[in-house]
């Protein structure tokens, strides 16, 4: 997704009641995520979907809002101070928005004491407050508050390939490598090897897997795109996946996507993790 599409989709979860407490936005951009999610915090709390002549998005234009709290974090570390601030004045409702929210920029840079007393803050979330942390070190947050969050990979333009791929820095680390290799395989193994390498995929976890047969269907939709389009011809972090699927026949590539869309269907529906990835390594060509 993009970043208009993200937004929407955010907007529309709090229009429909299916909102998170907490975002974390990992971005090439700071200064226009962060004009972004002001955006966002406009159209979920005014009554005229964030336009002009409303006295709530006045006040955040004039940065008079008691129910928004940013920390853009200028010095070496965000403090607990800071952390406090939000916690204390977020303590009773909303006084003129819908929502008590709070961004943080640079979240990576919470310390250790700002981290905890922010993880806990997020362990007893309040339907009324929302919060935006907004890195550009994805790595740099703690593992227990990324879980705590809904992530996107919010970039401007296609400068990388967890851009291309639409996917996050924890993501590629995670499933890339597996997902590549993989790829690989299946394009240069024969059967019987790839049916014995079946073992190790199945004992993942359902999500790992989930993700690495997405990756692989990413790669292939790559792929497609390429040579209908020629969509991806320069970009040097594009060719490493394009070199590994070796075919160029289009009717082949067509087919193991929609090989892959039912496998990643049955995920979703089957348990037997094992029955799974036998079925797609016999329907792989």
């Amino acid at each position: 997704m993009n970043t208009e599409e993200i937004k929407k989709l955010i907007i529309n979860s709090f229009h429909e009641k299916k909102n998170s407490h907490a975002f974390l936005l990992s971005t090439n951009n700071l200064d226009n995520c962060l004009n972004d999610v002001i955006e966002i915090i406009k159209k979920i709390n005014c009554d005229n979907n964030g336009h002009d002549n409303c006295n709530i998005c006045t006040t955040i234009d004039s940065n008079t809002n008691p129910d928004l709290i940013i920390i853009n974090a200028a010095e070496k570390e965000i403090k607990k101070d800071q952390i406090l601030n939000i916690i204390n004045s977020f303590s009773t409702k909303p006084i003129i928005s819908k929502y008590s929210t709070y961004i943080i920029c640079n979240a990576e840079k919470m310390n250790d004491f700002s981290a905890n007393k922010m993880l806990k803050f997020l362990e007893e979330p309040e339907g009324d407050i929302v919060g935006f942390f907004i890195t550009d070190k994805l790595n740099g947050i703690i593992p227990t508050i990324r879980s705590r969050c809904e992530i996107y990979n919010y970039h401007f333009g296609n400068n990388s390939i967890l851009d291309v791929l639409d996917i996050t820095e924890e993501e590629y680390a995670l499933s890339f490598d597996v997902a590549l290799d993989l790829t690989n395989k299946l394009n240069s193994e024969p059967k019987y090897l790839l049916m014995a390498d079946s073992k190790s995929i199945s004992k993942k976890e359902r999500e790992e897997m989930d993700l690495i047969f997405n990756l692989i269907k990413k790669f292939y939709v790559l792929k497609y795109e390429n040579i209908q389009l020629s969509k991806y011809i320069g970009l040097e972090y594009v060719e490493r996946i394009l070199e590994v699927i070796t075919t160029d026949d289009i009717s082949v590539i067509v087919k193991r996507i929609k090989i892959l869309d039912n496998i990643i269907n049955d995920l979703n529906i089957y348990v037997n993790k094992d029955l799974i990835v036998n079925k797609f390594f016999v329907l792989w060509e």
